[in-house]
């Protein structure tokens, strides 16, 4: 999936909804961000397997959202689907924690053929009301799921290595959690709503974090971009700023 295929269909979602614009507005206005359950189906449909899942559902059941889909588990086709609730959502430089619940889970077979898991499921010997439970005893459970009990399951997406190692995503989380936190989410209609609220941590920790993620990151990308000869007068001028002079500091 490439970003100018998320822009094009952004745009030709406008296009057939122009009333998102001043939804966006008033959003904007109220510190909150509303996300079109549109946005998760086209991009559940972009990353997911055509030939191996299908009849994918994304709706609000508010607070939460019902997720359904039809795919083969252990060589058997099943239809499954759960209303998931974020309880908790951390985001900061070193983590981006969500703390998720999970209800209604159902797994049902959608053909006759016979299998070990649908001998399972027909019977109702598997226990669908502690997904956290079953997915603690997955021989292969990702990285990033950091607790899993109950109907409970607790991820860090920081776990993910591509992500952690990656300078400008753990910047663009510190300033932007010193900037805003988020204080509740709900879905509302087909929308899922994100609420804010500005500057958790007061004006000081504010420019901090811009001084820390966005600053010194640009002043070093500007730093090793000039020629060598200009980068000890670079340092000079950036010591006499901080009000220290590493001339005198040797004498």
């Amino acid at each position: 999936m490439r970003p100018g295929d998320a822009l094009s269909a952004a745009r030709q979602y406008l296009r057939r909804n122009p009333e998102e614009l001043s939804r966006i507005l008033r959003n904007a206005i109220g510190m909150r961000l509303g996300v079109p359950l549109g946005a998760f189906r086209w991009l559940a449909g972009e990353l997911a397997d055509s030939d191996k899942v299908e009849d994918l559902e994304i709706g609000a059941v508010a607070p939460g959202l019902r997720m359904a889909a039809t795919f083969d588990l252990m060589d058997t086709r099943v239809r499954a689907g759960a209303v998931l609730y974020i309880d908790r959502i951390a985001l900061t430089g070193d983590e981006m924690r969500l703390e998720l619940r999970l209800e209604d889970v159902s797994l049902i077979p959608v053909e006759t053929k016979k299998s070990q898991i649908s001998a399972l499921l027909v019977t109702r010997s598997l226990d669908l009301s502690r997904p956290g439970d079953l997915m603690q005893h997955l021989p292969d459970m990702p990285s990033f799921i950091v607790d899993a009990h109950a109907n409970r399951v607790v991820i860090d997406l920081m776990r993910v290595p591509k992500l952690a190692k990656d300078p400008l995503i753990r910047h663009a989380l510190g300033l932007m959690t010193a900037l805003l936190t988020l204080d509740g989410i709900e879905t509302e209609g087909d929308h899922l709503d994100l609420m804010f609220k500005p500057l958790p941590q007061g004006f000081v920790a504010a420019a901090d974090a811009i001084g820390d993620h966005l600053v010194a990151p640009v002043l070093r990308r500007a730093r090793k971009a000039l020629p060598a000869p200009l980068r000890g007068g670079m340092k000079r001028m950036l010591s006499l700023i901080a009000g220290s002079d590493p001339a005198r500091s040797r004498v």
